[in-house]
């Protein structure tokens, strides 16, 4: 299944929110080197909104291995969740994905172990934060 389905489909599963759906939603993370428990995750879950709708909107596939030899996909999002105050509002993210070799199956980085945070760490102090090329 190609990286933006996989993002697809770990969305649906957790907007039902159910057990079965979660622990298989769990199942699509990578386990290369995430260590999560069942319950851990769950918790951190069980608040996404059934209501809220993710759109693929782009997915960048690897080249080649990075600097470790994984092949690592991005797939940018748009979230449409509905507001207390009517009406929605639309956040922008991504995710990495992590291809298995062993099943040959992407996998979800969920807790970003296949960022690269040495950007972030040499940005100057006084660095603005972006969105969409404009500075907030």
């Amino acid at each position: 299944m190609p990286p933006g389905q996989v993002v697809t489909k770990f969305f649906d599963l957790l907007a039902e929110n159910g057990k079965l759906t979660n622990r298989e939603a769990f199942t699509m993370l990578s386990g290369a080197r995430q260590e999560i428990s069942q319950d851990s995750f769950r918790r951190w879950t069980e608040s996404f909104s059934g209501d809220t709708k993710v759109r693929v909107v782009k997915t960048i596939l690897p080249e080649k291995p990075n600097d470790r030899g994984e092949m690592i996909a991005v797939v940018m999002l748009e979230a449409e969740t509905p507001s207390t105050f009517g009406g929605t509002f639309t956040t922008t993210s991504k995710m990495h994905l992590i291809l298995d070799e062993e099943t040959n199956e992407w996998k979800i980085d969920y807790i970003g172990d296949s960022i690269d945070e040495s950007d972030f760490k040499n940005a100057p102090a006084d660095a603005k934060a972006e969105d969409a090329g404009e500075t907030l």
